[in-house]
Order: C-alpha cells, then structure tokens, then sequence
C-alpha cells in the first residue's frame, strides 16, 4: 500500500524536483529516521567486513541509485497508474535472474506466467493496440522498464547479505551508499524556486512510508520468505497504485488498463503458484 502511494508521490515530486535532486532528498529524510534506528538497534551496526561493504554498494547501486533514476524519469512522462503497470514486472524479473544465478529450472505453467505477465505489460505500454507496440513506446515506457530491472536485482542480491545482517541494518547502508550516489549528481540540477506545501508532502511521504517503512519491512520479507515469494506481493503494488492515481491525481483507467492488470497478475499468479 505504502509503495503504491509512492507512485503518486513521486509523479508529483518529478514534476518539480529534478531526478537527482528529488532523490536526494527523499533517502535524506528516510536516513534521519534510518540511522538513529539502526543505531539503536545495534550501537555498532556500521562495523562491517570487506564483503558487507562490497554488498552495500552493490544494493545502494541497484535498488537506490539506479531504481530512483529510472523511477523519477519514467513519472515524468508517463501516467501513475500506467507506471505501476510496467513496474508490476517485478516478481517475473526476479524469478528470472534467481533461476539464471541459481541455474535452477523454470516449470512450462512458469514460462506461460512470464508470457502472460509480458502480454499484459505489452498491452499497457502500446495503449491497448499491440500492433502500434514500437510506434508508441515512449522513453517514459523505457524508464519505467528500467525500474522494475534495477528492484529485481536489488531484491536477489539481497539474499546473501541479509543471512549476516538485519533488514535494518542492510536497508540503511544500502540507502546511505545510494543517497551518496544520487547526491553527487544533484547539483548539476536546478532547484526550483517555488515549491508547493503538498510537494514537501510528497518527499516526507516517499521518505518515510516509501523508503524507511518500506524498505526495511520489505527486507523482513526476503529475509523469512525468500526473493521470490516476497517479490509476489508487488502484484498489489499498481492496485493500489491505480486507486490513488484515480482519487488523488484525477487520472482517467482506461480499458486497456484493467486488461493489462489482468494479464500482469495472472501471469504472477501462476509464477508463485506453481
């Protein structure tokens, strides 16, 4: 529910903030609550080896840097509910790399759930007409294709150091690997002169509920669940997504909207059911 109201709060942010800048001060806010937290947890939760470090900036990398680029840009120009359509890849990415890594086999009923959940995105990103597929991609389609690639590697890379760190403590570091990242590009950015109190609402929003609440619950998940199973609850992501895109922005659903959803949780459906 949290990261589905991200996808109206970063619509919002993106059409003031630059992507860098609004970045920034997102994971900004999200580590003034993060680190007193992980501190408090564990007074020396910044005491790491070689290896932890080399996997914090990997995941600050994937799921911070890269995921806030390709998330920030892709709302620019695309519709809230028709990103967290194409966002909804996420648990058919993640499958997919798991199984590359992991050399592990993906069941017939499994492909035929990739190919659902890549019919459905398809439909989404062509506006419902899949002959006109490549005349209408956009590059707010390709961003926000980047986004769910970039989660899907942070969410399998997850796996190794959340068995020698906690959910905190890995969401923490990662941020602060990834809010370094995005900071040393924000000031080649302009900073708006005029911002409104609800875009102020909307970075508090995308740095608490989005990012520490977020965030951390959703390693807790990895952590007990596995990449996999967890990833399977993003299919109510552009659920939840599309109602707030309906009531807060005033978006129009359009048909081929809700057969696109169709398809994209079917497909994930039969992924992690079977």
């Amino acid at each position: 529910m949290m990261w589905g109201g991200t996808f109206i709060a970063t619509r919002m942010a993106s059409q003031v903030f630059g992507t860098f800048t609004g970045a920034s001060m997102r994971y900004f806010v999200a580590l003034l609550f993060m680190v007193p937290l992980a501190l408090f947890q564990d007074k020396h939760f910044f005491k790491i080896s070689r290896k932890q470090l080399f996997q914090m900036i990997l995941l600050g990398a994937t799921g911070i840097f890269a995921y806030s680029y390709f998330f920030f840009n892709g709302l620019k120009q695309v519709p809230a509910s028709h990103g967290a359509l194409i966002v909804a890849l996420n648990p058919v990415l993640v499958m997919l790399i798991s199984s590359f890594f992991d050399k592990e086999k993906v069941s017939v009923i499994r492909i035929l759930g990739v190919l659902l959940s890549l019919t459905g995105t398809a439909i989404v990103i062509s506006r419902g007409d899949l002959f006109s597929l490549f005349s209408v991609f956009t590059w707010g389609d390709a961003f926000m294709l980047g986004t769910p690639l970039s989660w899907s590697l942070y969410t399998y890379f997850a796996k190794e150091p959340l068995k020698t760190t906690t959910p905190l403590q890995a969401s923490t570091l990662a941020t602060i690997f990834g809010f370094f990242m995005v900071l040393i590009l924000a000031p080649f950015e302009t900073f708006p002169s005029v911002i409104g109190w609800e875009i102020w609402a909307a970075i508090f929003y995308l740095g608490i509920c989005g990012s520490v609440l977020g965030l951390v619950w959703y390693y807790e998940g990895v952590k007990k669940l596995g990449p996999v199973k967890t990833s399977a609850f993003n299919n109510l992501i552009p659920i939840f997504a599309m109602l707030l895109s309906v009531l807060i922005l005033g978006e129009t659903l359009h048909n081929y909207t809700f057969y696109g959803a169709g398809f994209v949780v079917g497909g994930v459906f039969l992924i992690n059911r079977f």
